[in-house]
This record gives structure tokens, sequence and C-alpha cells, in this order.
């Protein structure tokens, strides 16, 4: 059983912190544990801490921050300028505030899964006896799916910052964990979801997520509906972000030291080995199907994995409904989509009544995210649209270009509404195949809040060639950084190390 701890920015509950707004302050090391009756009848109320870890502040960022990144949509307002000026380039990214979130809340789920992760053998049945052991392994890979859940959002927002990360399973020293580059992080989210199968599967595809004869059934939120209540279906996730953590995987290490890494007009050489295997695990998804549908143009409809919302009094409602009206395409990328005919753009996109008149208006478009937008619209942590721009990323990079370009077609065609683009595409060329599936990402996964889009341009190279919407003066801003809190807690020795 591996058990990561960072233990900068966590806290020893299953009760995630609530953070104002999108300031992420450093939080005081909570490893002694105290308040929890660790027992059968508390189980519950840990692990849906774990679950909603991430709901609030940061699904908000991940959808807002990450596409203002990608230069595809961002949220204007004249209450705030940053989130356009700051995170579209126009001005210098903040080490606060505006440009440091996706730190605090995430190492508070990961604290909160290793502590249920370290109780479950612990706990006994009221006679004295260990629950059995195949119950205990599915759960456990069930927080540790979640656990490295968590990680890739602080990888995914920070990329080459880096993650802090301590060495799994070593023993909580009172320092601080290194900050992992880009490619030991990757690494360690890989070898998480390496245990998570691992336990799955040694609990056996149907042993049930329960205690038996505890009353325990693990209850997962809504969004978890297509895994169903077994170890094995639970694995449907495990295998899906395994998937994308090993593409990342793969080009962290030729962005890494000693690595080629791909340029605007090369393929550079990410690790083949963990490219073949993420099409291997994306496949064996059942999150994955190839049998596309016009209805998941509307990414509720789409077979996956969610995170769920509601206006019940006591829930949290959608974080990114509030503001929606204002989250506009930016021109740049409208001009790549065809947004009269295009139904997975028209899914969420409306010719707004008004254009807007706050910092940086000139880059928007008039398409605001005004359709299929609500209070209880849920937010994809992974969903099958995805997976298969996921697939195809992982066919461009082993050199299966006609692969790649006709299941990014597919796409288009089945759930975007339009004409097959392959008669563009020259299926022998790297760039030409690259730039298609770029192109077509842009629609499929825009305001998902998965990050897609700009972590292919920092894959590929594309940085200064895309991240350019305010001419010689953009700052192509990619990534959050680390918090001023944090650096000040390592007295400014914040670089990410590669050991």
């Amino acid at each position: 059983m591996r058990i990561s701890r960072s233990i900068l920015t966590i806290l020893g509950t299953g009760t995630a912190l609530a953070l104002a707004g999108c300031n992420e302050a450093l939080v005081p090391d909570y490893n002694t544990l105290t308040g929890f009756p660790h027992s059968a009848s508390s189980l519950q109320t840990e692990m849906t801490g774990v679950f909603n870890g991430l709901r609030a502040a940061d699904a908000f960022n991940m959808a807002t921050e990450m596409d203002a990144f990608a230069r595809s949509a961002a949220y204007f307002t004249p209450s705030e300028a940053r989130f356009v000026t700051e995170e579209t380039g126009e001005a210098q990214l903040d080490n606060d505030n505006f440009g440091a979130g996706i730190w605090a809340n995430p190492f508070t789920a990961i604290k909160s899964a290793d502590t249920v992760i370290a109780i479950l053998p612990t706990l006994t049945a009221s006679s004295g006896s260990p629950y059995p052991t195949a119950n205990v392994q599915a759960l456990e890979g069930v927080m540790e799916t979640s656990k490295a859940f968590d990680y890739m959002y602080v990888a995914l927002s920070h990329d080459t910052n880096g993650v802090a990360m301590n060495n799994p399973g070593g023993a909580i020293t009172g320092k601080l964990a290194p900050i992992l580059c880009a490619r030991d992080s990757w690494a360690e989210i890989v070898a998480m979801l390496d245990t998570a199968k691992a336990e799955l599967d040694a609990a056996g595809a149907g042993t049930g997520l329960t205690l038996p004869g505890s009353g325990f059934t693990l209850q997962m939120p809504p969004g978890y509906a297509a895994l169903g209540g077994t170890a094995g279906g639970f694995e449907a996730l495990t295998l899906a972000l395994r998937g994308r953590a090993r593409i990342e995987y793969a080009y962290a290490i030729a962005r890494g030291p000693g690595g080629t890494a791909p340029t605007a007009s090369t393929a550079g050489a990410p690790d083949q080995a963990q490219l073949d295997s993420a099409i291997a695990d994306i496949q064996a998804s059942s999150l994955y199907s190839s049998n596309l549908s016009a209805g998941e143009a509307v990414a509720a409809n789409d077979l996956g994995v969610f995170m769920s919302f509601s206006g019940a009094a006591g829930d949290i409602s959608n974080p990114i409904f509030g503001v929606s009206s204002g989250v506009y395409v930016l021109e740049g990328a409208a001009q790549q989509i065809d947004t009269l005919n295009d139904q997975r753009f028209l899914a969420k996109f409306a010719i707004a009544s008004s254009a807007p008149t706050s910092a940086g208006a000139n880059a928007a478009s008039r398409y605001a995210y005004l359709n299929n937008i609500g209070l209880s619209t849920p937010v994809p942590m992974v969903r099958n649209i995805e997976l298969q721009f996921l697939l195809a990323r992982a066919y461009l990079g082993t050199g299966q270009l006609l692969k790649a370009a006709q299941t990014v077609d597919a796409v288009r065609t089945t759930v975007g509404g339009l004409a097959s683009g392959l008669g563009g595409v020259n299926t022998s060329s790297y760039t030409s195949v690259r730039d298609f599936l770029m192109r077509e990402m842009l629609p499929s996964l825009m305001e998902d809040g998965t990050g897609d889009q700009i972590t292919a341009i920092r894959d590929y190279g594309l940085i200064m060639q895309d991240l350019t919407t305010w001419g010689a003066g953009d700052f192509h801003t990619s990534m959050l950084n680390i918090p001023a809190t944090e650096r000040e807690q390592r007295n400014n020795n914040f670089a990410a190390v590669c050991p």
C-alpha cells in the first residue's frame, strides 16, 4: 500500500477546508490527528469529505483558469480584471490569489484520503474481528484513486512549477515535502494509480464497496453512478485516470532533463511505453466507448464520472453557473470553430446580448457560456469524449497518425454534426494531424474543467506559437504559481527538483 503525504498544506480530517474566493493561503500542518472516532460508522463522512474536496473553488478555478491559459475562454467582469489580464497573459501572473490557486484544497483532500487508507485495516467489527480483507482492499483502492486525482489537479495546473510530494510511504518528518518536477510528479501519480488498481484487482471485481456486518455501504456522489458499487466497476475510473496520467508522464519525460521535447514543428520523444500503456488503459476502461452519439455534445449526457452539484439546502451549486454569462469565448478560439453549426460548441455557447466591456474585452468574441448550465450541472472528472482525445493524443505520440486523425474525426462528425475534416488533413504529417486534433479539441472540451487544451499546448511545445493574444508583450502564461505563503515557508527555495 502506497501512502503519499504532502505535509505542507494538508488537514487531517475528512472535511474539506472552505476557502474564500480564489485565495489559497498556506494551511498549517495538522498531522497529529484528532477529532475523528475512526470507525465504520464515521467512514461515510470521512470518505465523502475526500470525494467533495475539490468541488467548490477548485472546480471553478480549473474551468476558468485553464481555459484562460489556453486562450480558449475567459471570465470577463468589471469587478476583477485579473481573470482576464493575468490569466490570458496580458499582465504578470500573481503569486497569490489569482496566480496561485489549486493548492491548499487538493492537499487537504489528499491528507483526508491518506487518513482513511491508514485506518481502514485497523477497523474491526463489533465482535472484534477484522473486516474481510477483500472489502478493505476495495475501499483502499477507491481512496488511492481519489488521492491520485487530487494530485492530478495540482500537477495539471502547475506543470513545470511542480507538485509538493513526499516519497510515497515515507514517514512524516516535520519537514516540508519537496516540490517535485513534472516528470517525477507524474511518475508518482502513475504509481499511485498502479497501487489503486492492484488493490481493486486483489479485492476482486465483484467485491462490494462495503464492510459486511457493519451496516456500511459506500454512498458515492451521484456523478459516480456509472461506476456502480463494486471494485470492478470503480476500476473504470482508475484506468481512465491512469491513461491520462501516463500520457502526461510520457510528455513530462520528453520535456524533462535529458529528454527531447516536442516543438512547433517536431514530435519530440515522448516515452513510448507510457503511451502504449495509456492506449491499453483507456480502451480497458468501461468509461470509454468508440460508439459515439450526438447527445455527447452535452457533457452531462456523456458516459463519465462527474462532480455533482445541486441547489438543495446544504449542498453546493455549480460554481461556474453564477458567472457563466460572463465567460466569453476568446476571438482567436472562435475563429477556429464553426460557431454556427458545430453542436459541441452550441451545446455550451450562444451569442450574448452584449459584448463584455471590462479589461481585455477586445480579445473576446460575442459568444458566452449560456447553454446547458445551471445550479445542478455536473462538472466532468473524466468523460468519454475526453477519452477520445486522450486516445488520439496517445496515437499521435506513438506515430499512429491515421488512427489519431480518424479518432478525432469521429468526434467531429458524430458529436459535432459536421462533415468529415479528414480531407484537409495530411495523415502522413505529424504537424497536420496534431493541428487537426488541437482544433477539434477546442469545441469538444472547452469549459469542461479538465484542462486538456492547455496541457496539450505545453506538451507539444506550442506555448510561444499559441499563447500570443497580446502580441510582443504577452507573458505566455500557461500555469499557476507556487503560492507566496508556500514560498515564504521555504525561504523562497521553491524551485521544482528532479532528484
